[in-house]
């Protein structure tokens, strides 16, 4: 088994599983499937938001029906990078909707975006609009999304 930061037992870990397939359980459903009663199980829930094992709960909607399923992974390279200029471009980032992840990576580019929009057009629009305003951006290299071959939410335990 592997080790985790706090302990965590058995019970904890199978709660965290069934949560990651399906968090829109009610706490008596939940309960059922771990055997337990409810007032424990609530408590162990909320103490596992509190110890942020658990971040928060969302929906996972479809990227296409929503008019977002053109999916394009962008590195990008800056100029020069510093705090103040880091700063500046995490905070335009969490402007920019078409981002939907971000990550600050090592080797061939300082970060790596993940952009969803409706096109191609929309795709160039963001690019001459957004990234094209930010000053130390040195290179944008795009990796278009042919096909999704696997997409998880959770991790395994």
């Amino acid at each position: 088994m592997e080790t985790y930061t706090h302990e965590l037992d058995a019970t904890d870990l199978q709660i965290l599983r069934i949560l990651q397939a399906n968090s829109r359980l009610t706490t008596k459903e939940l309960a059922q499937q771990i055997h337990l009663s409810i007032t424990p199980t609530y408590e162990r829930q909320r103490r596992l938001e509190r110890m942020g094992y658990i971040k928060g709960y969302v929906a996972v909607l479809d990227a296409y029906k929503m008019e977002r399923g053109f999916m394009v992974f962008c590195n990008i390279s800056m100029k020069q990078i510093n705090k103040v200029i880091a700063s500046e471009f995490r905070n335009a980032v969490g402007q920019w909707n078409e981002v939907t992840e971000c990550y600050n990576v090592s080797g061939d580019g300082d970060y790596l975006l993940k952009v969803c929009v409706s096109s191609m057009q929309k795709y160039q629009q963001f690019i001459l609009d957004k990234l094209g305003d930010f000053p130390y951006i040195s290179q944008v290299r795009s990796f278009f999304v042919m096909d999704t071959l696997k997409l998880t939410y959770g991790f395994p335990m």
